[in-house]
């Protein structure tokens, strides 16, 4: 099914949002762990598993509209220096993606 490019391009723009909070939580996850905050770990790791599936839903419908999903495109990546920043940046990153829906 042909799709309209701009309803492509728009769902492009919420898949930028997704994958860049993937490899931001991700990190974070990381930190927190070798940090040894491993219950926070483990949540902000599952937050990351989330916005994976949110982009393959992206992904997906893009591919049934005929378009191409950019993966190349991210969002500047705010890495927190301790808990307190990553909740921040995570936050802030939270309502920029909705801003776009």
């Amino acid at each position: 099914m042909k799709g309209d490019p701009k309803i492509i391009e728009a769902l492009n723009d919420i898949l930028t949002g997704e994958l860049t909070a993937i490899n931001q939580y991700f990190l974070h996850a990381r930190m927190c762990k070798d940090w040894g905050f491993e219950k926070i770990a483990k949540k902000v790791w599952l937050e990351s598993i989330d916005e994976m599936k949110h982009a393959e839903k992206l992904m997906d419908r893009v591919l049934f509209l005929e378009g191409i999903p950019n993966v190349q495109r991210l969002l500047k990546i705010n890495i927190g220096e301790n808990v307190k920043e990553q909740f921040e940046s995570d936050l802030k990153l939270e309502y920029e993606a909705v801003g776009k829906l």
